[in-house]
């Protein structure tokens, strides 16, 4: 792919570090081979005017990689560095923008740079690795020319786009939610050791389309309330690699049919948008700093503003009790009605928790919200009926079309003329009323 240079861009390139000069040099010296023994990749950006054979350290670390093949023709020297996230499942998602490859000086016997290369704009989003989805693969093919003049050769697949421009591509894909109808079946259940007490048996339901980052939100339907209800079924539940694992005091007597939502989420800090998870945080309900509920809508009796920095008001919450404390959290009554702040997360119990509560928060985003109020629809057609709301000086919201405009048929809003008599008569009758 032949592209046209653009200097809003900062092209990918690498060199040979002047550590790396030196080290090739005193091979050559010593008469021995070059010993290139790692690569390592970062999130760090240098500024365009930094020389790369003056980098000798990433900016950001986050993992080392692999190096593969190793060949020579002639005057040129190729070798391609790879990272595999399957070789690195500790590593969670980041943002791929530089590497060094080192070597070891034959003089100090000391590990020491050798290549610094960047991606310049050309950033690439590396997922971290799931059992559930086919492992990533990043390859990097470099060739060293040995040359009395000063040659930089990129090697790089077709397609290659900019870090801004991929992350508007993925903007448009954003994460979403996905929802489906789901059985869960009377066989098939086990002791549970997760819940410590708080639920007795356990079922672990298979999906490839599940992953352990995802936010799940089970709704038992109707026909199986009953059967739900007597075996005391958790609708609280936990996703783990390929896995839906929900919770219950006893066996129920038959399959249990839900709906269930899976929310995908996207890394924090990342710039990609979302109409679905946004961040998801590990919080703890502590037992000290509540304060008597004084909100008329919410009857519980405490409240607390339990600080987070990922919490922003116009989130909404999804607060999902660890198994562990399932049981802690029922005794303390914690409100399903919890709110965000902006910094902050307020939770409501009916009493105090006796012992610090493990919660996982997931935040959503929303692509539109509802502003006005959905009432009862007293036609007696049937379903719910919305109330827009009416405009008024400092609110949005709908008009009627009085009489001095005129509302065109694709709703188009224009002030209807006036005649001069009319105008005539606007200033006869003023005069008329000054005089009294």
């Amino acid at each position: 792919m032949v592209s046209t240079p653009n200097e809003n861009v900062q092209e990918h390139a690498y060199k040979v570090t002047t550590h790396g000069r030196s080290v090739m040099a005193a091979c050559m010296a010593h008469e021995k081979p070059l010993q290139i023994t790692r690569v390592a990749f970062g999130s760090g950006k240098v500024d365009k005017d930094v020389n790369l054979a003056d980098v000798h350290e990433l900016l950001e670390y986050v993992t080392d990689g692999a190096v593969n093949e190793r060949r020579h023709e002639d005057d040129r020297f190729f070798l391609t560095i790879q990272y595999a996230n399957l070789a690195h499942p500790d590593v969670k998602m980041f943002i791929l923008s530089e590497f060094i490859v080192y070597t070891v000086d034959p003089d100090t016997k000391e590990e020491t740079d050798l290549i610094y290369g960047t991606l310049g704009d050309y950033r690439q989003p590396v997922p971290a690795y799931n059992p559930a989805y086919p492992p990533s693969y990043f390859e990097f093919p470099l060739e060293l020319i040995i040359s009395d003049e000063v040659n930089i050769s990129v090697a790089a697949p077709a397609g290659i786009v900019t870090y801004d421009k991929l992350i508007k591509l993925m903007n448009s894909r954003a994460a979403g939610a996905s929802q489906t109808d789901i059985i869960i079946p009377a066989s098939g259940w086990a002791p549970d050791t997760d819940t410590h007490g708080a639920f007795a048996y356990r079922r672990d339901i298979a999906s490839t389309d599940i992953r352990e980052d995802m936010i799940p939100s089970l709704a038992v339907y109707p026909q199986s309330l009953e059967i739900a209800g007597e075996c005391c079924f958790c609708q609280d539940s936990q996703t783990l690699p390929g896995l839906l694992r929900v919770y219950a005091k006893s066996i129920p007597k038959d399959d249990i049919r839900a709906s269930l939502i899976l929310f995908d989420t996207v890394p924090q800090h990342s710039g990609l948008s979302s109409s679905a998870v946004v961040a998801r945080v590990d919080i703890e309900i502590p037992t000290d700093g509540w304060e008597d509920n004084d909100e008329a809508d919410v009857s519980c009796a405490f409240r607390i503003d339990i600080p987070n920095i990922a919490v922003e008001s116009d989130l909404y919450p999804m607060l999902a009790i660890i198994p562990e404390h399932l049981e802690a959290a029922g005794n303390c009554g914690i409100s399903q009605n919890i709110r965000t702040l902006s910094g902050a997360l307020r939770v409501y119990t009916d009493y105090v928790p006796e012992i610090p509560i493990q919660a996982s928060l997931a935040l959503l985003g929303t692509a539109q919200s509802i502003t006005g109020s959905i009432i009862p629809d007293n036609t007696g057609e049937g379903g719910d009926a919305y109330a827009l709301p009416i405009a008024g000086r400092n609110r949005l919201g709908v008009m009627k079309v009085g009489d001095g405009l005129i509302a065109a048929a694709d709703g188009t809003v224009s002030v209807k003329p006036v005649t001069s008599e009319q105008v005539a008569n606007i200033f006869k009758s003023t005069k008329t009323d000054s005089n009294g």
